[in-house]
């Protein structure tokens, strides 16, 4: 079971899943082809493709961490949040809304800083492995750690009693697949929802 009503339009999840796979490969080209003369007389210019490598990576984690975001969004019944901070994460509807025990977060830790959405994953999938429903009940904090190609993934493992019992930290790679890195790190099948306006 999906939420319809969060579904990603083509054009939002276009864009950053083709940045997401393709700014590293056209950032190393683009240095290739502007400095080929260089490179053929053993003058790499490696400053200048450290540059572009730095702004490839940046761009290349916001964009995964982007796509990440339109994959759980769908699979959450309440609205993501963002924080910047870890007191942000504390003081947010989790806490004051959804009725989670801060000290809970407290004890299993909470990333410090940096963009971070927070999801309150609560839905029944498929079993990626042994085909049976499976139920999902996890809070996710996803942010992207700008200067490498990779997001991060804290999965908080909720109980009946609405406790979190445990949790685990996942990376996102470039060039993993997204949607396979989430069917992996939950055993459950996710797929993305594209809509078209109107």
């Amino acid at each position: 079971m999906v939420y319809y009503a969060h579904a990603t339009d083509p054009v939002t999840f276009g864009t950053f899943f083709v940045l997401y796979y393709m700014t590293i490969p056209v950032a190393l080209l683009l240095w290739f082809w502007k400095y080929y003369e260089y490179i053929r007389k053993k003058q790499y210019k490696l400053k200048e493709l450290g540059v572009l490598i730095l702004l490839a990576f940046m761009v290349t984690s916001f964009s995964g961490f982007m796509v990440l975001d339109q994959y759980l969004y769908l699979h959450t019944p309440f609205d993501k949040m963002s924080c910047y901070t870890s007191s942000c994460v504390l003081s947010s509807p989790l806490m004051t809304e959804y009725g989670f025990a801060r000290e809970d977060f407290e004890k299993l830790g909470v990333p410090s800083f940096g963009p971070m959405k927070i999801y309150r994953i609560y839905d029944t999938e498929l079993s990626a492995s042994l085909l049976l429903p499976k139920k999902l009940n996890y809070i996710v904090i996803v942010r992207p750690l700008i200067f490498l190609p990779v997001a991060e993934l804290h999965v908080y493992e909720v109980s009946e009693d609405r406790r979190l019992v445990k949790r685990e930290t996942y990376y996102l790679v470039w060039p993993k697949s997204p949607g396979k890195f989430l069917t992996e790190t939950f055993d459950a099948k996710f797929t993305v929802m594209i809509l078209e306006s109107g």
